[in-house]
């Protein structure tokens, strides 16, 4: 996974109005429609025109199920991923620097009660969960409540789409936000540093 550079991806700017391009990482796996639809119609062949019809239907859900469970394993793997902080951030940090900037019109930031939310094209909420003991984080992706209805048909393959293209994007904006603030303490305990050793000249 490849994340855009910021600059053309979530900090808007006036060469990044245009809409981010949805990734298809299940698009190698819609072959299995065909394959079990097939399958399916040969199997049941023995049984006339109902059977071969009963066979389209069932290799049609067989490969529909698999679809689900394989784009659910992946976004899985994704949510449970630690991802590691050069700099120790609290949640209150994160989000007061990621309001400073622009953020391109796909993204939406919005303080949760597990923490950070980071909505994507008003679809996926990514909840960024910083842990301070282990010095990581992790971004977990679901359907916001509206969409788990309107979403419903073909559910998992809609959210893990959406999470491989949001996540490493989200990612690098964390990543550089610790960076951001590590400097900005550091400088501030420099300023203040030479501050004191004014003071004790004078």
């Amino acid at each position: 996974m490849q994340a855009p550079s910021i600059e053309s991806s979530i900090v808007n700017s006036e060469s990044a109005q245009s809409s981010i391009q949805l990734e298809t990482p299940m698009k190698a796996f819609k072959k299995l429609y065909l394959i079990l639809i097939l399958l399916g119609a040969i199997a049941l062949a023995f049984g006339g025109p109902l059977g071969i019809i009963f066979g389209i239907v069932s290799g049609w859900a067989a490969a529909y199920l698999t679809l689900q469970a394989i784009s659910g394993f992946k976004l899985m793997k994704l949510n449970f991923k630690d991802y590691p902080l050069s700099n120790s951030i609290t949640d209150d940090q994160l989000y007061n620097h990621l309001s400073s900037l622009n953020l391109h019109p796909d993204f939406k930031l919005e303080q949760g009660v597990w923490g950070i939310r980071v909505v994507f094209k008003n679809t996926i909420a990514h909840t960024i969960h910083i842990d301070q003991k282990k010095q990581t984080y992790s971004i977990i992706s679901k359907l916001t409540k509206k969409n788990l209805i309107k979403k419903r048909h073909n559910p998992g393959v809609t959210e893990y789409s959406f999470a491989f293209t949001a996540v490493p994007i989200i990612k690098q904006v964390v990543d550089e936000a610790a960076v951001s603030l590590s400097e900005n303490n550091s400088s501030y305990a420099k300023s203040s540093e030479l501050g004191l050793q004014e003071l004790e000249v004078t």
